[in-house]
């Protein structure tokens, strides 16, 4: 059984993955030796009256990694398809595959008198995504962690976050502020030709919903979706209690290499009502996760881990269907991914939806609380 303090560890451990790019015979090294600082001449977009700040995160270095020959098989034949359903169907299968990801955020708006931009963020994973549900209107990407550290044998495995996606499908589970989500219902025209994606965290708790169309333009296939409302990131937990909520939209667009995640986000003040103050915008973010495939990584303790778990998380995705009602609220949402991915680890099977019906209560809310 995995301790809470092992599950936690991926979730805290910010670095510079050190790897190797292997392209048919050439070896290349890409990532310079660690240094003792992070700080780097100029971020970004950086405000030049504001002074340098160095890059969040901690030491840990991970095992060498050789990046897969590009352009990949997978992108190949995605571009090769005519602009149609399947085509989209194809792009949002493309990114299933075996990673190394790079995870960057970054302050460059503040929109409060004299408001400090916080420090840039980075962080590392090798991660694998897979199909665990595919049928014409819906696909279903589960992601896993597999984390291995330079000079440290074995693995650590954990289960990561979730993307549905559903084929013209109004019905979206919109984050309103204050670890509540409530149903809504778009008309079938707002969503015509659209592919739904809904987000859920390491538990399988919701975490937002989006709509978009996906975009073939040439050899480029993206997705774009609408702006919506999500929780304040597990990134900015511990650190962060001035805000919210995330509000933005994303954009997914597939590469030769691997696919990428780009974010342009608002960080929001929202009230227990869910009312916006004219002062509650303090800060615009914009965010880069970069998905490059990987070659010769073992994967095998995640390929095991899944297959004694899977029935399990089968279980408790059927649970948070079945209390993912109308209006819902978590109890304890800042912990209930992990304590889900605790309660899973357990020999007893019905740990992990006993834990679902725990983490989630019926507001004393009225339909006519103003929300968003």
């Amino acid at each position: 059984m995995r301790s809470a303090t092992d599950l936690l560890i991926p979730f805290m451990i910010i670095g510079i993955i050190g790897c190797t790019h292997r392209n048919e015979s050439t070896t290349q090294e890409l990532v310079k030796p660690k240094t003792d600082t992070k700080v780097v001449a100029r971020p970004f977009a950086w405000p030049m009256n504001q002074e340098h700040l160095p890059t969040r995160g901690g030491t840990s270095k991970g095992a060498p990694v050789s990046l897969s020959p590009s352009p990949s098989p997978v992108w190949t034949a995605l571009v090769a398809m005519p602009a149609d359903r399947e085509r989209d169907r194809a792009a949002i299968k493309a990114m299933a595959g075996n990673y190394r990801t790079a995870f960057d955020f970054q302050e460059v708006v503040g929109f409060r008198p004299g408001y400090q931009l916080s420090a840039p963020y980075f962080s590392w994973a090798t991660e694998r995504v897979f199909v665990i549900e595919d049928t014409p209107t819906k696909i279903v990407l589960q992601h896993q962690l597999v984390m291995r550290f330079d000079g440290h044998p074995g693995a650590m495995v954990v289960k990561h976050w979730r993307q549905d996606w559903t084929w013209e499908d109004g019905h979206m589970l919109r984050y309103l502020g204050h670890a509540q989500w409530e149903r809504e219902q778009l008309p079938p025209e707002a969503v015509k030709g659209c592919w739904t994606q809904i987000v859920y965290g390491v538990g399988d708790e919701p975490r937002y919903s989006s709509v978009g169309k996906w975009q073939h333009d040439l050899q480029v296939s993206s997705w774009t979706g609408d702006q919506h409302w999500r929780p304040r990131p597990r990134r900015e937990k511990s650190i962060r209690k001035d805000y919210d909520v995330l509000e933005g939209h994303h954009r997914i667009t597939i590469t030769p290499d691997g696919w990428t995640l780009w974010q342009d986000n608002r960080k929001v003040v929202v009230s227990e009502t869910g009312v916006v103050p004219i002062d509650g915008r303090i800060a615009a973010e914009i965010g880069f996760e970069r998905y490059q495939r990987l070659d010769d990584f073992d994967w095998t303790p995640g390929i095991t881990a899944w297959d004694e778990e899977k029935e399990r998380w089968a279980a408790v995705r059927d649970v948070w269907k079945e209390v993912l009602t109308e209006r819902v609220r978590l109890s304890g949402e800042e912990t209930v991914g992990v304590s889900l991915l605790e309660a899973v680890a357990n020999e007893t099977p019905d740990s992990g939806p006993a834990e679902v019906r725990e983490a989630v209560v019926k507001p004393t809310i009225t339909p006519e609380s103003p929300g968003k």
